[in-house]
């Protein structure tokens, strides 16, 4: 056996520790919810709120999610829009469009959003309208749809009685 490889003895590679994954200790995972459709991003604090659009659609696509109770999915990231809750700590209170600062030059970064690891994100997708011009236009100005967001609910429901055994 060649000294050079010390490595290749049973009892030298049982004390090796594991090796670690290369995350990095920044990231911080977001939860993307509509319906009952909840997907976790591992994101970057410097990343921009447009390209975490792309990487929620691009998480749809790789799952071949067409469709969220009826809404299509988009093709492209720029239909999507993001909602914070109204209170981070009761999700049923609802939800409002996420605001980001407009007098900022550059785009919006997750850090700069004040999101924070295992925070709870609503997304919808606009829907596209025919214009008069006859081009597609997106649906902005309408009134607020809401957020269709379904939080699950841990409570037990009532047993039904049972008659006689």
């Amino acid at each position: 056996m060649d000294a050079t490889y010390p490595l290749t003895s049973p009892s030298t590679i049982f004390k090796m520790p594991p090796k670690q994954s290369k995350t990095d200790s920044r990231a911080v995972t977001i939860l993307f919810k509509k319906h009952k459709t909840t997907v976790l991003l591992m994101l970057q604090p410097h990343e921009s709120l447009d390209y975490t659009k792309a990487r929620l659609l691009d998480a749809l696509k790789s799952r071949e999610v067409t469709e969220i109770n009826g809404d299509l999915v988009p093709d492209d990231s720029l239909a999507i829009e993001f909602g914070e809750p109204v209170d981070r700590a009761d999700l049923e209170k609802g939800w409002k469009r996420l605001q980001l600062d407009a007098s900022q030059n550059e785009s919006t970064t997750v850090m700069g959003a004040g999101l924070q690891n295992g925070h709870s994100i609503a997304f919808r997708f606009h829907k596209a309208t025919e214009g008069q011009d006859g081009g597609l236009e997106m649906d902005l100005d309408g009134e607020d749809p809401g957020w269709d967001v379904i939080i699950p609910s841990y409570e037990e429901e009532p047993e039904e009685e049972l008659g006689p055994l």
